[in-house]
């Protein structure tokens, strides 16, 4: 994460059980000095189970099959009661399976248990969490911009609210709870393509992308602060981040399965 011109690290958060290591974990990776702890939001895991063998992965030796994963908000509101300093966010949920008003309702919940350490990491959604559980995964971009305006106009409302949208509707709308002082919640977005390059930086405090090239990301990034000016946001704090699996060592000679020759 880029805030400030400092640069900053973060990592993965416990995804699946002893749940007694979810705040282990956080507790022993804000004692080595991460700035965020990140939860992917998944049902389905990212391999499938035919390929989940030891021959192929050593991970099944540990892992039963590839689709563990606790609620990343349940487990974020474990980690916020044993941590007092690291931020705790969605690398990313989506307004598909949850509607944007239970969105706004538990981002500002967790933003109690941990006050200015809460990202709601939103993406437009992925087929493999929406298809094989029969939520339709249709026009999912149209659907996270009208969710981004529900949850801040919820945020920031007093009384009731109507919001008139293609994919969402309410009428006289209330979310009583309010966010603490060093709320609310940031949102950031993982955008790739134009339009929600454009959404984020009309809307988004931060921009979560998976793994791009420099140029790449130079170039999206342009259109990000593009957007914000055009809404008149340039003055609005905003981090560029990048989510990227990385192996750290001191010689490239000991990552494993390294390309001799290769950097």
């Amino acid at each position: 994460m880029i805030n400030s011109d400092r640069l900053t690290a973060g990592t993965l958060g416990t995804l699946m059980p002893p749940a007694a290591n979810i705040t282990r974990n956080a507790q022993r990776n804000e004692s080595q000095g991460y700035a965020a702890l990140w939860w992917p939001d998944h049902y389905m895991g990212w391999f499938p189970q035919s390929v989940w063998t030891p021959d192929i992965t050593p991970l099944a030796a540990f892992q039963s099959n590839p689709d563990i994963f606790f609620d990343p908000l349940v487990a974020m509101a474990a980690a916020a009661g044993a941590t007092s300093k690291v931020t705790l966010g969605t690398a990313v949920t989506e307004a598909l399976r949850r509607h944007p008003v239970e969105l706004a309702q538990a981002f500002l919940t967790l933003d109690h248990l941990a006050p200015g350490r809460v990202i709601c990491g939103l993406g437009s959604g992925e087929a493999l969490n929406l298809l094989p559980y029969g939520i339709p995964f249709e026009r999912p971009v149209g659907r996270l911009q009208e969710a981004v305006r529900i949850i801040r106009l919820l945020w920031s409302s007093d009384g009731p609210v109507d919001f008139e949208g293609e994919h969402f509707h309410l009428r006289q709308a209330v979310l009583g709870l309010e966010p603490t002082t060093q709320g609310p919640p940031e949102i950031w977005l993982a955008a790739h393509g134009p339009r929600m390059l454009d959404i984020t930086g009309r809307y988004a405090d931060g921009w979560l992308p998976e793994f791009l090239p420099l140029d790449d990301y130079r170039s999206r990034l342009k259109r990000i602060h593009q957007a914000r000016q055009d809404a008149g946001r340039s003055a609005d704090p905003f981090t560029p981040a990048m989510y990227v699996k990385l192996v750290l060592t001191d010689s490239h000679e000991q990552v494993p399965c390294a390309t001799p020759g290769r950097r």
